[in-house]
C-alpha cells in the first residue's frame, strides 16, 4: 500500500507558491512520458514553491533542521486518472537532505544557496544553484487577507491539494509516491518576480499570464515510499 510505509517526515512553515499558466505543449516533454499533463481550461501548471523545512526527518530520525528549498512542479494525471504532481526540479541549501531524498525518491535534487528576507510583512527569497549559478529564482511577496482552507473544486486546490508524485524508475519504471498531510490553509499574496531562470534551466521558457500567489504558514507532511504503478 502507498501510504504503509513513510521514509521522510517534513515540517515546512512560511511557503510560499508561485504559480505560472503554461501551453500543456511546454510541459509534454518535462513530465513522465506515461503521464498526462492535467490542465484547467486548457492551461497546464508550472509552481515554484519557496519552504522552510524547520525539521527533516528520514525513517523517524532527526537528520537536519532549517533547511530551505524551493521546488518547481507541474500537475500531471496517471494512466489511473489519478492526479499528481511531477517535480522538475528540488532545491535545498543541504548536501545530506540533497543527498538523502535524491537515492530515496529518485527525483531532481540540487544543491542550492537560498536567502530568506523578511521586512515587516514582505518577504523576499533568492534561490541560485551551486552547481550553476545562473540557475536563479528571485521573488519578494508580500500576504493579503487570512490564511483559509482550500475550497474544494477550486483553482487553489487544484494547486495545492495533491497527495501523489510520480517519476520514473530504472528501465522505464512507473512509480508513484504518496504524500500525507493535512489541508493546507492558504491566503492571496502579491509577489514581485525580478529572475526566473530556475524555469528556464526545467525547459520551461514561456509563460501565458501572470502569476497566482499563495501563502501558507505551514504544515507537518510525511512522503511515503515509492511503488510500482
Amino acid at each position: 500500500m502507498l501510504d504503509a510505509i513513510r521514509p521522510l517526515s517534513v515540517e515546512l512553515s512560511d511557503v510560499w507558491f508561485v504559480h505560472w499558466p503554461v501551453s500543456p505543449r511546454v510541459v509534454r516533454s518535462r513530465i513522465p512520458e506515461w503521464t498526462e499533463p492535467d490542465t484547467v481550461d486548457g492551461s497546464a501548471w508550472v509552481s515554484a514553491l519557496a519552504l522552510s523545512m524547520d525539521r527533516f526527518d528520514v525513517f523517524g530520525v532527526p537528520v537536519r533542521e532549517a533547511v530551505e528549498g524551493v521546488n518547481l512542479r507541474t500537475y500531471v494525471t496517471t494512466p489511473s486518472g489519478e492526479r499528481a504532481v511531477s517535480f522538475l526540479s528540488l532545491d535545498v541549501t543541504d548536501r545530506l537532505a540533497a543527498d538523502a531524498a535524491r537515492r530515496l525518491f529518485r527525483l531532481p535534487y540540487h544543491e542550492a544557496d537560498v536567502r530568506r528576507r523578511r521586512e515587516g510583512d514582505r518577504t523576499e527569497v533568492v534561490s541560485r544553484r551551486r552547481e550553476d549559478s545562473d540557475v536563479r529564482l528571485a521573488v519578494t511577496f508580500e500576504p493579503v487577507g487570512e490564511p483559509a482552507p482550500t475550497a474544494p473544486d477550486t483553482l487553489a486546490s487544484f494547486l495545492v491539494e495533491r497527495d501523489r508524485y510520480v517519476t520514473t524508475g530504472p528501465f522505464g519504471r512507473r512509480l508513484v509516491g504518496s504524500v500525507g498531510h493535512p489541508p493546507w490553509s492558504v491566503q492571496p499574496a502579491d509577489v514581485t518576480v525580478t529572475e526566473r531562470t530556475l524555469l528556464d534551466a526545467a525547459g520551461v521558457d514561456e509563460v501565458e499570464g501572470s502569476p497566482l500567489v499563495h501563502h501558507s504558514p505551514g504544515l507537518e507532511m510525511t512522503i511515503g515510499s515509492l511503488e510500482p504503478l
